[in-house]
């Protein structure tokens, strides 16, 4: 693992290995080092597959699985698992949102708690 991403928790599943290049379907959640949830106002990723739910905290989104389409602590996070594992991750802030954050959301240099969830390979870009 990448250093700077810290691996919390991990549920394997059972499905076919995540690789690099292949879009799939994610649940994610996260958390700032306090505790407080990330709610997000919008869907990100595929916009016409993704939504959101529990008040912005949930999102269910398609994403690729590389650097132009995942911030590069879930890019590294992601890395072992299965579809079907749901995987608990500490991200750094220099492989999070870094110093910009994202206004109104993640604060500059922001500690991440990321939870992701592998539901389903949607195929190869």
């Amino acid at each position: 693992m990448k250093p700077g991403v810290e691996v919390l928790d991990d549920a394997p599943g059972l499905g076919p290995l995540v690789e690099k290049k292949v879009f799939y379907d994610f649940r994610l959640r996260m958390w700032l080092s306090r505790g407080d949830p990330i709610r997000w106002s919008q869907p990100w990723g595929l916009y016409d597959r993704g939504r959101l739910e529990d008040d912005g905290t949930t999102l269910f989104t398609s994403l690729r699985v590389d650097r132009e389409y995942m911030f590069a602590g879930l890019f590294y996070g992601v890395e072992g698992m299965r579809v079907g594992g749901t995987r608990r991750l500490r991200v750094a802030p220099h492989l999070g949102y870094r110093e910009d954050g994202i206004p109104g959301v993640v604060p500059p240099n922001a500690l991440l708690t990321v939870e992701v969830h592998v539901l389903a390979e949607r195929g190869a870009a």
